[in-house]
């Protein structure tokens, strides 16, 4: 069974987008490759900062920090003016620090 194949059964939902890029391992540091697919479709280099986020305790998932920091400044403007600025800053710092950067921090 091809790749692609086994991707699509695994969940009916994904886009085309979505993409399953193979397996990798864990090394004696917790270091991990990257696939190379991976890299060059989603232009990671080295020296790319990554975010690191874990969901039901069982999923991990890496974020390139300025695709999030993008992701988060349109959260907040889309929120400007609702009165929700304050409680989605506090949430967004729990969850990623102070570091992620809400503009108004």
């Amino acid at each position: 069974m091809k790749t692609w194949d086994l991707h699509k059964k695994l969940h009916k939902k994904m886009s085309a987008k979505d993409k399953l890029y193979g397996t990798t391992t864990i090394g004696a540091k917790g270091q991990v490759v990257i696939p190379a697919q991976a890299r060059k479709e989603l232009n990671l280099k080295p020296g790319d900062q990554m975010l690191v986020m874990g969901k039901f305790g069982k999923v991990l998932g890496l974020v390139k920090t300025e695709a999030m920091a993008e992701f988060v400044e349109t959260i907040m403007k889309n929120l400007e003016g609702t009165g929700l600025e304050n409680q989605a800053r506090n949430h967004l710092e729990h969850m990623f620090g102070k570091t992620m950067g809400t503009k108004n921090n």
